[in-house]
């Protein structure tokens, strides 16, 4: 069957590539990842496992370092840390089909625009509502949903090949659905990543954990009002009662998981807050809107990286916090 069916190269062989590679090798489709080079002789011997609550299962795929793989391939699934998005969208360029279709599953809001500065093709954005973990470099558990919101964010770019994505993901059976306000989706989901994912990662602590601990709902509260000033400023149309119901509905839904940065703090690795609510700071700034609690989660989250010898300064944007602003000191309930 595969043979018959496009190839698809996933960039990145995290969790969340792990798990839609997973589910596309799994339906068929031939599937190569661009991995480290500690996981690829896993992969070719033992394969690639997802488990979920009732079940697990292995899937046969390919793996390697070397972008020639990508010359004849259709479908393209950038899954690194957003960090690493220019220098993947450098490196991979010479190698891309003229057709080829690339597709974002990434955190923040301008990981297509960050692809475009080197990227000619097609390049599009996907969202992922899904909980997932690597439990060892071949194997992903998942852990709750597992939806992809795909969108074009790219003025006069062609959305129809969307159509030709979706049908492919229905085939691996991976529920996805076309949004026509893919910049909006992105900011909501954005906001809601702002609002737990520094906070999961300082406590070391699960979504409903986090939920139920003193104070930490005004925090919480402050985060995405700061957020929401900052995302209005840009000029986007927020809907407050969607963001206020994702909010709200992570504990429900995802109670035991912890966030992706809080994962990368327990594996010792560099995080994506700069693209987080390093972000929110660097757009304040811009918009001259004060983002003291932002900055203080963006100023703990890389104390930890510096304490731990990973200090990144990936971001492009100029995070650098004005001593003279003495509002990062204020209580909140003086602010």
């Amino acid at each position: 069957m595969s043979a018959s069916l496009p190839k698809i190269v996933v960039i990145g062989a995290g969790a969340v590539g792990c798990y839609f590679g997973g589910l596309m090798a799994k339906g068929g489709f031939p599937v190569t990842f661009i991995a480290r080079e500690n996981q690829l002789e896993k992969f070719k011997n033992e394969g690639l496992e997802i488990v979920w609550a009732d079940k697990r299962e292995t899937m046969h795929v390919e793996a390697t370092t070397d972008y020639e793989t990508l010359k004849d391939c259709l479908f393209v699934f950038i899954c690194v840390k957003t960090q690493s998005t220019l220098q993947t969208a450098e490196e991979i360029a010479p190698y891309l089909k003229s057709n080829a279709i690339i597709i974002s599953l990434q955190n923040g809001i301008d990981n297509v625009g960050l692809l475009k500065q080197h990227i000619s093709q097609n390049c599009y954005a996907g969202m992922v509502y899904a909980a997932m973990a690597m439990t060892e470099i071949n194997q992903v558990s998942h852990l709750g949903g597992g939806n992809l919101v795909i969108g074009n964010t790219v003025a006069n770019q062609d959305a129809s090949r969307l159509d030709f994505l979706t049908v492919m993901l229905k085939m691996a059976k991976i529920p996805a659905k076309i949004s026509t306000t893919m910049l909006l989706e992105l900011w909501n989901k954005f906001i809601v990543n702002c609002s737990y994912n520094g906070i999961s990662a300082i406590g070391q602590i699960s979504y409903e954990d986090l939920v139920v601990s003193p104070g930490i709902d005004q925090v919480m509260n402050a985060i995405k009002n700061e957020c929401i000033a900052v995302g209005i400023a840009e000029g986007i149309d927020l809907n407050l009662e969607r963001i206020d119901a994702m909010i709200e509905g992570i504990p429900v839904n995802l109670p035991t998981q912890k966030s992706s940065t809080a994962q990368d703090i327990a594996k010792r690795k560099p995080t994506e807050i700069d693209y987080l609510n390093g972000t929110i700071v660097a757009l304040g700034k811009k918009h001259d809107i004060p983002t003291p609690v932002n900055s203080m989660i963006y100023s703990l989250i890389k104390m930890r990286e510096i304490t731990q010898g990973n200090f990144s300064p990936s971001s492009p944007l100029d995070f650098a916090l004005d001593a003279s602003d003495e509002s990062i000191l204020l209580p909140l309930e003086q602010k």
